[in-house]
């Protein structure tokens, strides 16, 4: 039995590397849909959470700034008036 091995040209090993490639593109299409979300939180979480964490102080200061300089200003316009 004479048996005669042919070694695949490229053309063949290139059909076949695309062909695994859209198989595995097809089967891994649905997690898509999960990965989205994940991705989405990820890269927006970190900005809403540094944004908050920049806002804090901002609110503090205006809490602990606002009320006296709202005091002086009512006082002003009050003596300015009478």
């Amino acid at each position: 039995m004479d048996q005669t091995h042919e070694t695949p040209t490229p053309r063949e090993v290139l059909s076949e590397i695309m062909d695994q490639t859209d198989g595995l593109t097809v089967m891994l299409l649905p997690l898509l849909t999960i990965a989205l979300p994940g991705v989405i939180l990820l890269l927006l979480a970190p900005i809403v959470l540094l944004a908050a964490a920049a806002a804090i102080p901002v609110v503090l200061i205006g809490a602990l700034l606002g009320p006296p300089w709202l005091v002086v200003r009512f006082v002003r316009r009050h003596r300015a008036r009478g």
